[in-house]
């Protein structure tokens, strides 16, 4: 009997789209081929958020490959987008409507991990004619719309080390992102981890931990993944700005721990599929979770994928294990 079919969906892409809009397009690529390598038949759907439903077939068993990612300035389309194919009753790749909600929502994912004892950056929400924050979070401080992701609103001067640098940083984040919290952390001091997990066999497996690298970057430059160091080929921070899997030996206990870290917030973000756990170290070098992604990028350059390639994942492979998982937590035979 044939593989059922598998329905690939994306959101239309603009020829003006930011770059981090517009790599949807390579995220199709490279599952469309992945699926073809697997011998599984397929479609690809460009759908308007508002037209998610007239683009699903109910009852025909296909499998929904959900890379209906939210645009920038209106994070939550995407939950949106992802209940309504619970609705469906179809299974989809990556995980539910409220693990997405949770985790789009920094101030929220930050709770949720802090109140079951995962340590996070201090922090809080930036709220009108309440300037306390800045007497009770140490700087430097890192500032950041509290719902996007890929790194918006990290742009040009995340970084603020004197109070009016901060309080003017807030009122132009406040105005690109409006109706958006602006959160205000800490800047920890410590080395940068990214924690890709695949889902397979119906558990978490956590691939090689890579560590981001800013040795490269200009002096006085902050050393965060801002977006310009992932987006913007041409900029001194994405040249500076090195992805590199540290292996076992004398950093074995600390990448065990980092993995750890990673593998709480997965179950208690309630993650499926795949996912990336985005972690720090504080000043006595504790593993700190910066954030939490649902449905990271797929793209052939991102983390990802890299991260399986260091496990000798092909694309094709760790698709395969992304529509098993699907089926198998959507309940599809």
């Amino acid at each position: 009997m044939s593989a059922p079919a598998v329905a690939i969906l994306h959101p239309p892409v603009g020829v003006d789209a930011d770059a981090s809009t517009a790599d949807v397009l390579e995220q199709v690529e490279v599952v469309a081929q992945a699926l073809e390598e697997n011998g599984i038949p397929h479609r690809v759907a460009e759908v308007p958020f508002a037209s998610v439903w007239e683009a699903l077939r109910p009852g025909s068993g296909e499998v929904v490959f959900s890379l209906l990612e939210a645009p920038p300035g209106a994070p939550h389309l995407q939950a949106a987008a992802t209940a309504v194919l619970e609705l469906s009753g179809l299974p989809f790749t990556g995980s539910g409507s409220s693990a997405i909600w949770l985790t789009t929502d920094k101030v929220a994912t930050r709770a949720v991990l802090a109140a079951e004892g995962v340590a996070v950056a201090p922090g809080a929400p930036l709220r009108r004619g309440d300037a306390s924050v800045f007497q009770r979070i140490p700087p430097p401080w890192i500032l950041k719309p509290a719902r996007e992701d890929a790194s918006l609103g990290l742009d040009g001067d995340a970084v603020a080390v004197t109070r009016e640098q901060a309080e003017a940083r807030a009122e132009e984040l406040s105005t690109r992102f409006p109706g958006q919290p602006i959160l205000v952390e800490h800047l920890l001091p410590g080395r940068e981890f990214n924690v890709s997990i695949l889902e397979r066999e119906g558990a978490p497996w956590v691939l090689p931990v890579a560590e981001m690298d800013f040795s490269g970057l200009p002096a006085g430059t902050p050393p965060i993944v801002s977006y310009e160091a992932k987006w913007e080929e041409r900029h001194a921070a994405f040249r500076g700005t090195v992805r590199r899997f540290p292996e076992g030996g004398d950093e074995g206990d600390l990448l065990a721990a980092v993995q750890a870290v990673a593998l709480q917030a997965w179950h208690l973000t309630g993650l499926a599929g795949y996912a990336r756990v985005d972690i720090r170290l504080d000043e006595g070098g504790t593993p700190c979770v910066l954030e939490v992604n649902a449905n990271p990028c797929l793209a052939p350059d991102a983390g990802f994928l890299a991260a399986a390639a260091q496990a000798h994942l092909t694309p094709a492979a760790v698709i395969a294990h992304i529509v098993a998982a699907a089926r198998r937590a959507r309940g599809a035979s």
